[in-house]
């Protein structure tokens, strides 16, 4: 029998191991954004436009998230009221999110803005950019987690929203050039023999 002195078995093995836990990270619904290494590590940052005064947001997102989110895993850390300093942000919050398989944390961050006047009589607009991000230091790309963790806590809240993606998580239209320009510097970083 002849072998190329090559032992594919632990290199098969450790990409087996590598799909399913990337696989089976992020549970549905909401996991069709991921991210692959936009800060560094996978991360996600959406506005979100409610149709609230900010401080109502703010207390709303506060309590919510000490509450435990719409899955009972998150946790709130701290939250700052702003308006003193006169900044463009009226509030700011910080919480984590522990992700239903494997138990990995990951850091969110909201920022509130100012109510911006709008015509007619639709009252005040507030923004809120949330940020997600993966604390696992080798979290390169996330399955959709990120995401997951921002769209699963706005949509508890119950308040209508609008959304737009900032950076990280693209949408599937967004997503096949984002995975042309990954290849792209992938292969730029390849060593070549």
């Amino acid at each position: 029998m002849a072998t190329c002195g090559l032992n594919v078995l632990p290199l098969f093995m450790c990409c087996l191991l590598a799909f399913v836990s990337f696989a089976a990270t992020c549970q549905p619904p909401d996991c069709d954004r991921p991210d692959c290494g936009t800060c560094g590590n996978a991360c996600c940052k959406v506005d979100y436009t409610f149709e609230q005064e900010p401080e109502a947001v703010y207390n709303t997102l506060k309590t919510y998230l000490m509450k435990g989110g719409n899955d009972g895993r998150y946790r709130f850390l701290g939250g700052q009221d702003l308006r003193q300093y006169n900044i463009s942000a009226m509030f700011i919050i910080q919480g984590k999110h522990q992700t239903l398989v494997h138990h990995y944390n990951d850091t969110l961050n909201f920022a509130v803005y100012g109510a911006k006047e709008t015509s007619g009589d639709a009252g005040t607009q507030t923004v809120v950019t949330g940020f997600s991000v993966s604390d696992i230091a080798t979290a390169f790309c996330d399955a959709g987690q990120n995401y997951k963790n921002l769209e699963g806590f706005i949509k508890g809240l119950g308040m209508p929203f609008a959304e737009v993606t900032a950076f990280g998580c693209p949408r599937k239209s967004d997503a096949k050039d984002d995975v042309v320009k990954q290849m792209v510097l992938m292969k730029s970083m390849a060593i070549k023999p």
